[in-house]
């Protein structure tokens, strides 16, 4: 009994928390190494593991990221008949972490996904397990140094409410509180509170941080929050800066969008475009916000995102080395490797280039979709086999007469591939509001007998499809 409470004890992290009595609200949190550690510790996990963690329940309830959760949880109902291998669908949905020895001296460590077995076929495929326990330390990438978490021991800091981590200097307090105008310190009341890894409250945290621009006080007075809302017109307004579209190199789509009011419903899709979303769940937070120059409108994941770029490795971090990781993760091998070689249990720098087209040259370490198949891509990302019975219940579902449809084909390169990516870390039609401007010209209406031509050709497949499944039985 004693050595279960000293454990506890270990995981056991205090604040010290500065609330403004007038608003009810955290002004900031006075934290040292632990705290830290865990909050950039959230750019080391990747898009699926975060689906993974919010979706569950914990003090407080399951939480949706955009259209990243309903992709998910449709490759997780996907049938296995439709992926390259029995391997694909454990690598998607718990896709390894490139900074996991790191992650594992975290007292508030949440990543979950380690090896399950120090097996070759294992390795081979580069897959993990949720483990409750680690069964034998997870080989490192050699390119990392193992140190002692992310912030030097001693090192203490201000974390304001909306996750901008900066020293605990004079300087940093004073911006703080010019910031939110109070001239006044008896207006600033103190509080001690404790968080542990036991009770899940980075996970909270981690949840509040993707949703919330205020995470802090809605976790420490567990207020209730709303969602954030992100509007979008098109690609400009997304800041992607000056990339282009490689004409050279794109993905076809045909897309179906609704004329009355110019929503995506869906794309019928193949392998190639399949794998680039699917690829989705592998990213590491902190490689997507490289990716897209640390905007990726979720607000408090910018802030933490650029608080690792302010903060010396001389003073703060843990070493320039490790600056470098947080701020440009690496990706596992087998997903983010487009050379067609074998790496072993090694890491690779993220390159959306390599996820986008990895269908289209000889490796086979992005490929997730099996061959042929073609499939049916909703607006928030669910993805389904290609089935006209299941395209006419949908459009149902969704009360949408036929005679509301357009169909376009639409050509998506690197610029359209960022797009996509960005909008589905916080909104539910990725495809309407990532593809934007796409669609502004060129839209060809169809009408009843385009639409009755589209179905009898996808009934076809179906049935093609049912009986192939009924002979091989």
């Amino acid at each position: 009994m004693a050595a279960a409470q000293s454990m506890e004890q270990v995981y056991k992290v205090r604040l010290r928390v500065m609330v403004d009595k007038e608003s009810n609200k955290v002004l900031y949190v006075e934290s040292g190494k632990d705290f830290v550690d865990a909050l950039f510790g959230f750019l080391t996990l990747s898009l699926g593991t975060i689906a993974r963690l919010v979706a569950k329940d914990s003090n407080i309830e399951a939480v949706r990221v955009g259209s990243l959760s309903s992709l998910y949880q449709s490759i997780a109902d996907l049938d296995e008949q439709y992926l390259s291998t029995h391997a694909c669908k454990e690598i998607l949905l718990n896709p390894r972490n490139s900074m996991e020895p790191y992650c594992k001296q975290l007292k508030l460590n949440i990543n979950d996904t380690v090896l399950s077995e120090n097996t070759d076929s294992n390795q081979k495929r580069g897959f993990g397990k949720v483990m409750n326990r680690v069964l034998s330390p997870s080989p490192q990438p050699g390119c990392l140094r193992l140190e002692n978490g992310f912030v030097k021991e001693n090192a203490t800091f201000i974390i304001s409410d909306d996750l901008s981590v900066m020293p605990n200097v004079f300087g940093s307090v004073v911006h703080l509180h010019q910031k939110h105008k109070i001239t006044n310190f008896e207006a600033v009341l103190e509080q001690n509170v404790e968080i542990t890894k036991r009770e899940a409250c980075v996970v909270d945290i981690l949840k509040l941080s993707m949703t919330s621009k205020t995470p802090l006080t809605d976790f420490i007075f567990r207020k209730k929050h709303v969602s954030v809302k992100h509007k979008y017109r098109n690609q400009t307004e997304l800041k992607l800066g000056e990339v282009t579209s490689n004409q050279g190199r794109q993905m076809s789509v045909k897309v179906v969008r609704q004329k009355s009011t110019r929503k995506i419903l869906f794309a019928e899709a193949g392998v190639d475009f399949i794998d680039f979303i699917f690829s989705f769940q592998t990213f590491p937070l902190g490689g997507v916000l490289h990716m897209l120059e640390g905007v990726s409108s979720l607000e408090c994941i910018d802030n933490l995102y650029k608080s690792v770029a302010n903060l010396s490795p001389d003073i703060y971090l843990m070493s320039q080395n490790v600056k470098e990781k947080l701020s440009k993760p690496l990706v596992k091998s087998s997903f983010g490797s487009g050379d067609g070689g074998y790496h072993g249990d090694s890491f690779l720098p993220l390159k959306l280039i390599d996820s986008m087209f990895s269908a289209s040259n000889s490796s086979v370490l992005g490929k997730f979709a099996k061959g042929a198949s073609m499939f049916m891509v909703t607006d928030d990302l669910v993805v389904t086999p290609i089935s006209s019975f299941n395209a006419i219940s949908y459009l149902n579902s969704l009360n949408v007469s036929m005679l509301d449809v357009e169909e376009r084909v639409v050509k998506i390169g690197l610029k359209e591939g960022l797009s996509i990516l960005k909008t589905s870390l916080t909104s539910t039609s990725a495809l309407t509001n990532g593809l934007g401007n796409v669609f502004d010209l060129g839209w060809r209406s169809f009408g009843l007998r385009s639409v009755l031509l589209i179905v009898v050709v996808a009934f076809a497949v179906d049935v093609g499809r049912r009986a192939k499944s009924f002979y091989l039985k």
